[in-house]
């Protein structure tokens, strides 16, 4: 039989065909990706990029240090496993030091709100003259990811971190814990999906640890007194 008289007995039938493959083929050059995508990735060992730094913002408080934040202590697992992808069964690796970045965020966001810090390391001598010492240890910091949809995978960071400050400058010792998740969805998951869910979850813990501290009495710097024959 041939194709005329195919298309003149059913072609409604022809008509929903071609509809089919002209569906089929819009979807080609998203999906063979994908699997290319996903073949690759299986049980090789996914890396979070870069840094974990807070945007430039105002410039740092004039005056002496009110508080010298010590590097965090952290437990860190064997090769910087923090996370894991448990749909393609492999580790997330992050090659920076959680304990360093949370001191160092934390000194960003206390600028932010006019205290003045010096960093240093977590084995270093007490520096000498600052009221308030801080040290922390990072209790939770890891990222993890799974898929949850046909085109959903789920990326979650957790951190939690225990702060201690003490110092003359203080009525008593101070310590809190603060905790944050931050959870991100994409149709597949990336190194910088990753990397912006564990920033966020560590940014939110440096600016709330911020609060409580100077809650507990960490004052930002009193401004400078005006020169005499001023006038001011």
């Amino acid at each position: 039989m041939s194709v005329l008289a195919l298309r003149e007995r059913n072609p409604q039938s022809l008509q929903k065909g071609e509809k089919v493959n002209r569906v089929f083929r819009s979807f080609l050059p998203f999906v063979v990706p994908c699997l290319v995508l996903s073949a690759c990735a299986t049980g090789s060992t996914l890396y979070v990029p870069g840094d974990l730094a807070r945007p430039a913002g105002a410039a740092a408080p004039a005056g002496p240090p009110q508080a010298v934040i010590s590097d965090f202590s952290y437990a860190a697992a064997p090769d910087g496993v923090i996370g894991r992808d448990f749909d393609r069964v492999r580790p997330i690796v992050w090659k920076g030091a959680p304990g360093k970045a949370m001191a160092d965020l934390l000194a960003g966001a206390l600028g932010e709100r006019g205290v003045s810090t010096v960093r240093q390391g977590a084995n270093a001598a007490a520096a000498v003259g600052v009221p308030v010492r801080i040290s922390g240890v990072v209790r939770r910091f890891e990222v993890n990811t799974r898929r949850t949809g046909v085109l959903k995978v789920t990326t979650e960071a957790i951190v939690s971190v225990k702060v201690t400050a003490e110092g003359s400058g203080l009525s008593g010792p101070s310590e809190e814990t603060v905790t944050s998740s931050t959870s991100l969805a994409d149709v597949f998951v990336t190194p910088d999906g990753l990397h912006d869910a564990l920033m966020s979850a560590s940014d939110t813990v440096a600016k709330e640890a911020a609060r409580k501290l100077i809650a507990s009495g960490i004052s930002p710097a009193a401004p400078p007194a005006p020169e005499a024959g001023t006038g001011k």
